[in-house]
């Protein structure tokens, strides 16, 4: 059902924490000019109050595909990924480490290095199926049968599976496996008290998701901190992608 052929990355999300900074509202536009080599447009300040939830953002630029958000505890970069041109998996991995290479080196002008904490990187690869030989029955049997070894109680109808790890190299690694479905269709303008049904609309992409979730976190309390933990998130991310991915979800042994 799975092929290597149709595995793709859908997204990347890397964040870094730093110490709670109440005034980065007011560093807005040293955010804009700071991220200009990376996203150059105009920025967007929430205008929460400084004592509203520390997590929530404060400033945000950026759109699709590429996007970034400041709260007073971390700054995020998303980056969408449309990949209808079937572009290899090298390809976007190179252009996902330059991009996120890009935003800590603009980060380090905003927040200095020893403010700064934990990094995380989230990817989430996609293996896509063929909706017209295989139902959502099939997908979430499958994940069932790969993942638990429990006895069925009917006909397969929703299934995740969930797991972390503190790996050797003292990171946090989390491995989450889901059923996608990408729906597509235009919204007509609704008048009050209309309503539409979206599980109508055409599926243009379903499949099972892997996200591979790596985080630096027990690296703040070891001695031997390393400088250089975005690059090391980065290669373990891509190295389990490259070489262990395909083992995990059931494609190859």
């Amino acid at each position: 059902m799975l092929s290597v052929v149709k595995k793709s990355i859908g997204q990347a999300i890397f964040l870094v924490g730093y110490e709670k900074d109440s005034t980065i509202r007011t560093k807005q536009f040293d955010i804009e000019k700071a991220l200009v080599p990376l996203l150059n447009g105009p920025s967007v300040n929430t205008n929460l109050p400084d004592d509203f939830n520390p997590q929530a953002p404060r400033v945000t630029i950026g759109n699709e595909p590429v996007s970034a958000h400041f709260s007073q505890v971390a700054a995020q970069l998303t980056i969408n990924i449309d990949n209808t041109n079937r572009k290899p998996i090298e390809t976007i991995k190179d252009s996902i480490t330059k991009k996120v290479a890009l935003f800590q080196d603009c980060l380090d002008k905003i927040i200095s290095r020893d403010q700064q904490r934990e990094r995380g990187l989230v990817l989430t690869v996609r293996y896509s199926i063929d909706p017209a030989k295989y139902s959502d029955e099939n997908v979430v049997d499958y994940i069932q049968s790969k993942f638990f070894k429990i006895n069925s109680m009917g006909i397969p109808a929703s299934a995740g599976f969930n797991v972390g790890y503190k790996t050797v190299d003292n990171l946090f690694i989390t491995l989450t496996i889901e059923h996608y479905k990408i729906i597509s269709g235009e919204i007509a303008l609704m008048h009050q008290g209309e309503w539409i049904d979206i599980t109508k609309f055409p599926v243009v992409d379903s499949g099972i998701g892997l996200k591979i979730d790596v985080n630096s976190r027990p690296l703040l309390d070891n001695a031997n901190h390393i400088d250089n933990v975005t690059n090391v998130i980065l290669k373990k991310s891509f190295d389990f992608i490259l070489n262990e991915a395909d083992v995990f979800i059931g494609i190859k042994q």
